[in-house]
C-alpha cells in the first residue's frame, strides 16, 4: 500500500508540473487588432528578409540584375517567353536552400568556381559505374545548351532546366552578347555525328535525370566544321500557322 501511495504522489506531482509548465516561446508577430497569430516568414522564402542574402557576395550595382546582386545565383527574372517559359516552369533554383547555404554547398571559393560532379556528370549505377553509350545524332536533330559556345555539353532541345542539373548562373544573359537571352542556344544537326549520351546525375539541388550529350568537340568547333547550324529563337516563338 505504501508503494501505491508513493506512486500516486509522484503521478500527482508530474501532472502538476505538466499543467504548470509555461508554453514555449515562439517568435510570432501579432497585430494588436488581430487575433490571428502568424509566425515570422522563413528567411529563405522572403527575399526582403535581412538574412536572405547572408553568405552571398553581392554587388550593389547588380542588385536589380542578379539574386542578392551575386552573379553566381543567376538572374532575378526567369524566362517568360514561349520558347523558354516551360523549361523553367517548376524550377527551384536553390533546391529549397537559402542562397548562402546553396553557395556554401556547391561553390568552391578557393577555385572561384562551381563544383561539378565526377564522371562527367553521368548518372551512376549502384556499383558506381556511369550510365552512358555512344549514339549518332542524325541530320535534322535539334539540340540545345544553356552556356557559352565553348562548352562541350548539350541536351535534347527543350529539356526542362531542372533535369539538366546546372547551376543558376548558366541562366544569366552574357553581358558581351545579349543576342542570346538566358544564355540559351539551340542548334540543328547539319551533318550526323556521334556523341556520348546518358542520364544526368542529380546535382546543384536539382533532380537531374534528363539526357546529356558529351560532345567530342566544343559547340564552336562543331559550328565551324559544319556539323551544327544555329536555330533562330524567334522562329520558334512564332511558328507558322498550319495550312
Amino acid at each position: 500500500m505504501r508503494s501505491l501511495s508513493l506512486l500516486s504522489v509522484a503521478a500527482g506531482l508530474l501532472l502538476s508540473a505538466v499543467i504548470a509548465a509555461p508554453a514555449r516561446h515562439h517568435d510570432y508577430d501579432q497585430d494588436e487588432n488581430d487575433d490571428c497569430i502568424t509566425p515570422d516568414p522563413l528567411p529563405c522564402t522572403d527575399p526582403e528578409s535581412p538574412s536572405y542574402c547572408v553568405g552571398t557576395n553581392g554587388n550593389d550595382t547588380l542588385m536589380d540584375t542578379y539574386i542578392c546582386g551575386d552573379w553566381r545565383l543567376g538572374p532575378i527574372k526567369l524566362p517568360t517567353d514561349i520558347t523558354l517559359d516551360a523549361l523553367v516552369e517548376i524550377y527551384d533554383r536553390f533546391g529549397g536552400a537559402c542562397p548562402g547555404e546553396f553557395l556554401a554547398t556547391w561553390y568552391n571559393d578557393t577555385a572561384d568556381s562551381y563544383m561539378y560532379p565526377e564522371e562527367d556528370g553521368f548518372l551512376l549505377t549502384i556499383n558506381g559505374s556511369r550510365i552512358e553509350g555512344v549514339i549518332e545524332l542524325p541530320e535534322g536533330t535539334l539540340i540545345d545548351r544553356f552556356g557559352s559556345e565553348y562548352g562541350s555539353y548539350a541536351s535534347p532541345a527543350a529539356a526542362p532546366y531542372m533535369q539538366r542539373a546546372l547551376p543558376p548562373s548558366n541562366l544569366a544573359t552574357p553581358a558581351d552578347d545579349p543576342r542570346y537571352p538566358y544564355n540559351y542556344h539551340i542548334y540543328r544537326v547539319a551533318k550526323a555525328f556521334t556523341v556520348l549520351s546518358g542520364p544526368i546525375a542529380p546535382w546543384f539541388g536539382q533532380p537531374g535525370h534528363g539526357v546529356q550529350y558529351k560532345l567530342n568537340d566544343n559547340i564552336m568547333t562543331l559550328l565551324d566544321g559544319g556539323y551544327l547550324g544555329t536555330v533562330d529563337l524567334s522562329a520558334l516563338d512564332d511558328p507558322e500557322e498550319p495550312n
